[in-house]
């Protein structure tokens, strides 16, 4: 593990689920440790690497559309009674366009489940619906992939730099006023078209005062839909610049690099998808899946119910539940997109069901 990645955000931490996986193994059916939930199918701003845009996010044109508050608290609640434990508010649109996202973030902590938002924090909200969602997160990250105001026009489309600054700001001084546990980040989404910015971000950073700054990978289908899985080669003559970034680290303030997934340009070291039960995906209209990349492709083969008209417990005892969890061991996952956030925690399961050594006593 990179010693600056104390998060290990480029791997998995399925190691501190030894339980969850001993269940699995014995064929019974478990709740996620997991679910990256959507809340909205709109966005407010249109990043030029916008991965929701396969998933169905709709920008301005789809801002009223998102998960009703009942079904939602319901949901979260739910979450909490079975065992799942964590939820990001992240999704394939912009989570703070829901008018229930602060009430659902303090729903979910308070049944029990760790909850965290992603978003690109132009709306949070500097009132107490905004302060009393730091006082129940884990963790908020704000996705920003620009340093200045006209790197912000060009890679967000947006005008809104100095607003994105001000809400991290805000939150980073009311972290430290109240002195909270949650942890603030930023997390750059690294483009060929946008590598000129991670250093100026790294050192933003540092001065904004947050925890860390993330460098990911561009998730792209292998059609190419973003114009960015054919030029996946491209990331490998970025090494000096991130290394370079890595190196502001402090005591304070890490910048991570996921120097793995940036790597592995789409490759597979496995034959089956394994990770649904640990991982699922909720979209930003209420409908639960095994993979975000459903949300708008092959959605009515691949969903597994709608949170809206059935409760989660409902659909987790469902025939179709488990129906969806086998279809997807069926899929070929070479012609799956890259950067799949299931992808360390496939790899792992690979290993200890399919890929075992012999002589395992012999540790």
């Amino acid at each position: 593990m990179n010693n600056r990645d104390k998060y290990i955000m480029d791997g998995h931490k399925m190691l501190w689920h030894l339980d969850r996986i001993s269940e699995w193994q014995k064929g019974e059916r478990i709740p996620p440790l997991h679910i990256d939930v959507g809340l909205s199918k709109g966005c407010n701003i249109a990043c030029e690497y916008c991965f929701g845009i396969m998933q169905g996010n709709q920008y301005k044109k789809g801002k009223t559309t998102f998960f009703p508050r009942d079904p939602l608290l319901r949901y979260v609640r739910q979450a909490g009674e079975v065992g799942v434990r964590s939820m990001a508010f992240i999704g394939e649109g912009e989570p703070l366009l829901n008018p229930h996202v602060y009430d659902a973030v303090v729903e979910g902590q308070k049944s029990g489940v760790d909850i965290a938002l992603g978003t690109n924090g132009i709306l949070f909200d500097k009132g107490p619906d905004g302060e009393k969602a730091l006082e129940h997160l884990t963790w908020i990250r704000f996705n920003i992939s620009a340093a200045s105001d006209e790197a912000y026009r060009r890679i967000h489309r947006s005008h809104d730099f100095q607003t994105a600054l001000d809400k991290i700001r805000f939150c980073v001084e009311y972290k430290r006023k109240k002195n909270l546990k949650v942890t603030i980040g930023l997390q750059m989404v690294l483009t060929p078209s946008n590598v000129d910015q991670v250093l100026p971000l790294a050192t933003l950073g540092s001065e904004l005062g947050v925890d860390y700054l993330v460098v990911k990978q561009c998730s792209d289908t292998v059609e190419n839909s973003l114009g960015v899985f054919n030029n996946l080669g491209e990331y490998d003559t970025y090494s000096d610049i991130l290394n370079e970034a890595e190196a502001l680290s402090t005591c304070d303030y890490s910048v991570v690099v996921k120097w793995r997934k940036i790597g592995e340009k789409g490759v597979r070291t496995y034959n089956q998808c394994l990770g649904v039960p640990f991982l699922l995906y909720s979209s930003g209209d209420g409908k639960l899946y095994p993979c975000g990349m459903f949300f708008d492709h092959k959605e009515e083969e691949y969903r597994m119910g709608d949170l809206i008209e059935q409760s989660f417990i409902e659909i987790l005892q469902s025939k179709r539940y488990q129906d969806v969890v086998d279809a997807v061991k069926k899929i070929d996952v070479h012609r799956c997109y890259s950067g799949c956030r299931t992808n360390a925690i496939n790899e792992f399961l690979w290993d200890i069901t399919k890929n075992a050594p012999q002589h395992v006593n012999f540790v």
